[in-house]
């Protein structure tokens, strides 16, 4: 998906359709994100003197670790983004959210790659149910804990306890 600005603007004003498979290899550093399974990527780029808009839709599935569980699953990512490229911006530092600069070449690549990346979910599982549970520790309901802390009572409150309820055999 990478197209030099002279065979683009033999489109002049004319939108040019564009869709493909991109091999993404390397997405992120994030240890969570194991591979990219695929990435379809289809759009138009719309050619306008020196602007190129770009239209795109990614489809793509990620294969990731489960966030409770640690075992690979795959995750579909979808994203639909309109790009400008601008000949005239060389300073990135004044461009807006969704511009970029372009020189000789307008690459779909990176911003692909970066459209994936921050549309990646922080935590991703498909278990429904929480079944956790660790040294001295496990995860309850919160009726059980109800009922549980209903029947015991504290140990170092036990003579107050008793006290109690000798006060109360006294009083009937």
């Amino acid at each position: 998906m990478k197209w030099t600005l002279s065979q683009l603007r033999k489109f002049n004003d004319e939108a040019v359709e564009f869709d493909g498979e991109l091999n993404i290899h390397d997405l992120t550093d994030r240890r969570d994100v194991v591979s990219v399974e695929s990435a379809y990527v289809k759009g138009e780029v719309l050619v306008q003197r020196d602007q190129f808009h770009v239209q795109l839709s990614i489809d793509s599935i990620i294969n990731m670790l489960d966030s409770r569980t640690s075992e690979e699953i795959q995750v579909p990512v979808s994203v639909e983004s309109m790009e400008i490229f601008d000949e005239t911006v060389d300073d990135e530092d004044d461009l807006a959210e969704n511009v970029h600069p372009v020189i000789h070449t307008l690459d779909l690549e990176p911003v692909i790659r970066e459209l994936i990346i921050v549309n990646l979910p922080n935590a991703y599982t498909k278990s429904e149910e929480l079944t956790a549970s660790g040294k001295d520790w496990t995860v309850i309901d919160e009726d059980d804990h109800l009922h549980e802390s209903a029947e015991k009572v504290d140990p170092r409150l036990g003579k107050l306890k008793a006290l109690l309820d000798s006060d109360e055999k006294k009083e009937d």
